[in-house]
């Protein structure tokens, strides 16, 4: 029962009892968990800036308090575009703070966006019991902590099988034993928060013909841009008919993804002796699935400023695409590309309802679908227009750039240190709203709002 305002209630029970109601407090689906999720990168940009600028932090020349700040927005929100080079530029100390806040903006942003769409699951239209048990509204502090805690078991497990993977490569390929260490370490973190920041100062060029590195990475990135629920529930259970929907649609939109990437990349670049065509045909085919790998992470093992014009369009379109709901990964979601391919099979089939592996989709879901998609589409217009406006770079490559920064990649042509100052602030805010606008759609889209008073007329618009 609603009560509107305070009021006393009397009842005779042997006697009399006066009891007092408190109206209920009005909650903010949109403030409480974004707000707080900002305030805290907030403070952790805040720390990690000045800490960068320190004179222990870099070699050489002092970094100025632009580039220190864009690469610890760069490093938090896991996208890994840069201004200076890492490997020259930062010392240890400099790198280490760089790898935390990798793992800070990575793991916070996973287990924080995952209790989000787990309190605003029945909103979303998420109705499989297994996926959280969504439908039974905000889970209990217990729930929470357990929650928390598979994801960050799920992070240790990977970096920590990934380090120890990545150690065997590093040591193989002749790489000394001490800086194979740090390597695995800063390559495992980075790779599996799909942050793009490497160390080697060459990227992952001069292992573009090793298996032993490349297989691992590959491996690291589908699990951090997968995220937790999909692979827990999905892969690990092996059990079809149990698992979720929504991981069936993110695991289906992965393996098309990257498949049908690799495919494209393989051919369209087979020959070219800037990219594939640099390590024996017997290694293009990993290469290739590498390269379609990590098309949320921004790591490559060829010069990505070689790449075919056409390649290059492909790969901006990849971006923004992104990973799994709930992963550190940015862009649209695979989600939202699987409920999109889903609605457009159906309108062409003319059914009136969009049907996934035997289930009926919420209308709610593909009018979300679009209004994501719509909102990464005008950002990106807006940003190219100005990117293009205040530099002399190429068309293909502002625009593969803007991909980049608006999906949280980390790929680049090479332009990144060569803009101008006020083009570089416009890459670094375009870097903090491709990393939050997602968040922040699914809150704005899950408040709950007032139905209209009175029916709506219904009426018809022409299309095609």
């Amino acid at each position: 029962m609603r009560v509107s305002a305070r009021r006393t209630v009397r009842r005779r029970l042997m006697g009399s009892r006066t009891i007092s109601i408190e109206p209920p407090s009005r909650s903010r689906p949109f403030g409480s968990g974004g707000i707080r999720i900002l305030i805290g990168f907030g403070l952790v940009l805040a720390i990690a800036t000045p800490l960068l600028h320190l004179p222990i932090s870099h070699t050489g020349q002092e970094p100025t308090v632009l580039e220190s700040l864009f690469t610890a927005i760069s490093a938090i929100c896991v996208t890994g575009l840069v201004v200076v080079e890492t490997q020259t530029h930062w010392s240890h100390f400099g790198e280490a703070v760089i790898l935390a806040l990798i793992q800070v903006g990575g793991l916070g942003y996973m287990a924080g966006m995952g209790i989000v769409l787990w309190v605003l699951g029945r909103n979303l239209g998420l109705r499989d019991r297994n996926l959280m048990r969504l439908y039974y509204g905000a889970p209990s502090m217990r729930e929470s902590v357990s929650f928390v805690r598979t994801i960050v078991l799920y992070t240790l497990t990977f970096e920590v099988l990934g380090t120890l993977a990545l150690f065997g490569g590093f040591v193989s390929a002749g790489v000394p034993i001490a800086r194979s260490v740090w390597w695995a370490v800063f390559h495992a973190v980075s790779a599996f928060n799909v942050a793009g920041f490497n160390v080697t100062g060459e990227d992952m060029r001069p292992f573009a013909d090793d298996p032993a590195v490349l297989i691992p990475m590959i491996i690291l990135c589908l699990g951090g841009s997968l995220g937790a629920v999909p692979v827990i529930l999905g892969v690990l259970r092996l059990d079809p008919r149990r698992m979720p929907l929504d991981a069936k649609m993110v695991l289906a939109a992965a393996v098309c993804v990257v498949g049908g990437s690799a495919l494209f990349i393989g051919i369209a670049e087979w020959a070219n002796t800037g990219t594939l065509a640099t390590v024996a045909e017997s290694d293009r085919p990993v290469l290739a699935l590498f390269q379609a790998s990590m098309w949320v992470s921004g790591f490559s093992a060829v010069e990505t400023g070689l790449l075919h014009e056409h390649t290059k369009l492909f790969e901006s379109v990849l971006m923004l695409v992104g990973g799994a709901a709930g992963s550190p990964a940015g862009g649209l979601k695979l989600g939202t590309l699987a409920v999109l391919v889903a609605g457009t099979v159906a309108a062409l089939r003319g059914r009136d309802g969009v049907v996934a592996f035997g289930r009926l989709l919420p209308q709610a879901v593909i009018r979300q679908a679009v209004g994501i998609v719509f909102a990464f589409a005008a950002v990106h217009f807006v940003v190219s227009m100005i990117l293009l406006r205040m530099s002399n770079e190429p068309f293909i490559d502002v625009l593969y750039e803007t991909s980049s920064a608006v999906g949280t990649v980390g790929w680049s042509t090479g332009i990144t240190p060569d803009l101008s100052t006020a083009a570089t602030v416009v890459v670094m805010v375009t870097i903090l709203v491709g990393r939050f606008l997602p968040l922040l759609l699914v809150l704005q889209i899950a408040r709950s709002r007032k139905a209209p008073v009175g029916a709506q007329l219904v009426d018809n618009v022409r299309l095609g």
